[in-house]
């Protein structure tokens, strides 16, 4: 799958979220997931990480252009027009 295909959502784990909120709420002590709720979970976290690992990328490529941009800056004098008359 590539970064252009990967989905905004993510199933698996806003699933996850919500049986544990329901579950706190309850006051359970624990919840089970299924073989294949894990491994729905495992693929979506897969994708989270692309994802992040993506935009970290993004980020310190637009980091290095702000650095080379502002480290390279010229100054020239052109004397104002002093000394002409």
């Amino acid at each position: 799958m590539s970064a252009s295909n990967i989905p905004n959502n993510l199933p698996s784990v806003e699933k996850l979220m919500q049986r544990l909120v329901a579950a706190e709420k309850s006051q359970q002590r624990d919840i089970r997931i299924s073989i294949q709720e894990g491994r729905e979970l495992v693929q979506d976290l897969a994708i989270l990480t692309v994802k992040m690992s993506k935009t970290v990328q993004e980020v310190h490529a637009m980091l290095s252009e702000i650095r080379a941009n502002t480290q390279n800056i010229d100054v020239k004098f052109d004397g104002g027009g002093f000394g002409q008359g």
